[in-house]
Parts: structure tokens; sequence; C-alpha cells
């Protein structure tokens, strides 16, 4: 059995990927999406390194790059999909890396989830952001917390000018009302959810309203409740994913999802769990596969 993992860079991930699959006895191919050959009306549809790679049993999908090459790469991988199959389905990591896609999936599914505001207009987004007490703006396309801008406690003025700051850098205002935790603290949490079970979740803890293991959060052991496991499932369920970390933040009226990633790390998890994650994704990809 072979199984692809496509990334165009290797990391923690791809090396914890390539060491299940070896104990499992699966032979793992490292792909990268930059150095795919793609053919259409042809026997060989697909190339890496001069091998067809339609005989794979299924690859994960870990890093396909920056820049506007993503965005044939990604086509490239959506093109593979209908051949071998791809973990997390293409449509999933879609939906899951546009925030504003994940907003209105949440809404429409009826997942817990802060008010939100999309716009270009700047007055508009303003007036909107006047009406809370705390605000967030984030950009549609973007992780690890990088190029969030809080707004609380700035003067009309101020906020003025923070949101034609953001809107020059990033197109459309994606505006979200503040989750304050009742406990007084900065943390949030994140749920990793594979096939139907909840495997495991952690508190990511920090001194800033950022709490991100690479803006220097701290992780610690959070237990799967029951309220958790099906709000992180539905969320999981309504982007069209496989597996899925999900970001919870706790407020005064219950859970509620912040952001939904399609590749995610686990390896800050993998410090304060006693699951072995990655042989839930691994059991999920052969499950996966054999219903492709």
């Amino acid at each position: 059995m072979k199984m692809g993992i496509i990334s165009e860079e290797r990391d923690w991930v791809t090396d914890e990927l390539k060491s299940k699959m070896e104990k499992n006895d699966i032979d793992p191919v490292f792909i990268q999406p930059s150095k795919i050959v793609s053919s259409i009306a042809s026997d060989v549809k697909f190339e890496h390194n001069n091998r067809n790679i339609t005989d794979l049993e299924c690859a994960f999908i870990r890093n396909i790059g920056d820049g506007v090459e993503m965005f044939h790469r990604f086509d490239t991988l959506k093109y593979l999909e209908n051949y071998v199959p791809i973990i997390n389905p293409m449509d999933g990591i879609e939906n899951a890396g546009n925030k504003f896609r994940t907003s209105f999936l949440m809404e429409v599914n009826k997942i817990p989830h802060p008010k939100t505001i999309i716009s270009e207009d700047v007055n508009k987004a303003l007036i909107a952001a006047e009406k809370f007490e705390d605000v967030v703006l984030k950009p549609l396309f973007g992780s690890q917390g990088r190029g969030l801008v809080r707004v609380k406690g700035r003067s009309t003025v101020a906020k003025l000018k923070a949101l034609n700051t953001f809107k020059s850098n990033n197109g459309v205002i994606y505006l979200q009302e503040f989750v304050t935790n009742p406990n007084n603290v900065y943390r949030d949490i994140r749920a990793f959810a594979v096939g139907d079970k909840v495997v495991s979740a952690m508190y990511r803890k920090s001194d800033s309203w950022i709490t991100n293991i690479h803006q220097n959060g701290v992780a610690e052991k959070c237990e799967v409740s029951e309220e958790l496991s099906k709000l992180v499932l539905a969320a999981k369920d309504a982007l069209g994913l496989v597996y899925a970390g999900v970001d919870v933040m706790e407020s005064s009226d219950g859970l509620k999802v912040i952001e939904v990633n399609a590749c995610p790390s686990w390896e800050g998890l993998s410090r304060v769990s006693d699951t072995n994650i990655t042989q839930y994704i691994i059991d999920a990809a052969i499950e996966y596969s054999k219903r492709c």
C-alpha cells in the first residue's frame, strides 16, 4: 500500500505521518505540488519526479505553498482527486480556508459562532464595529494568528483608521465580535476530530489575546465534554472534512466555534495528549480510501 504526503516542505507533521505509515506497513510517497506535471487527454495524467502518482491508495495534503502558484496547485489537486482519494477533500479544504465560508456554513447549520460582519464598505464596517463592545478584524485567508487586529478601546477616528488600513491590506473586512472568556483568562480550545470522534483537545493559554501555539500560547490538556464533542463534530461535518482541528471559545452563553482547520498540525496537542492521534488519522485515511 502506498500513501502520498503532499507538501512543499517537510515539517513535524509530514515526518510524523511518514513514521506512522511505515509502522503500519504503508509506503509513504512525498509529493511536492510544485513538481507535479498534469496532463489532459493523456494516458499518464499526473507525474511527480517521473513517477505516475495515480497508484496511491490516498494522499494527505499538508502544505501547497504560498503565492499565486497555490491557485494552480489547488486546481491540480482538485483534478487529481478524481483518481486518488485526497485527505482532506479539496472542497473541505476550500471551505475551511475561507473564514467567510466557514462562518456562513456555521450559520446555516445552526452551529454556535460569534456574530460576524463581512463588508468591502469601510463605513458600514465602522457602524458594525461601533455596535460591539469589542471586535477583531481577521484576514479571510490566514492561519496561526497572523494579521489579526483588535480595536477595543479605540476612538471612532482610530477605528476608522484601523479599518481603512485593514481594507487596504486585505481587500475585504471580516469583522467578528470578540468573545470574552467567562473565567477572565486568555484561552481557547483546540479540539481534534477524526471521523466520528473527537480524539483529543487542549486549552491554549496566553498572556495575550492571541493564543495560538505559534504565537507563544501554552498547551494544557482539556477534557472532551459531550458539549464540546457534539459542537466540534458538527463543525467538521458541516465543512465536509475527514479530520479537523476546530478552535472553540468559551463564552457566557456556551461554546462557540471560531475557526476550523483542514490541514492542522497536532504537534502541540500531542505533547499534552495520551491519544495516538496520528494512528487515528491513518486509520481514517484507510477507511476513507475504501469508500471512495
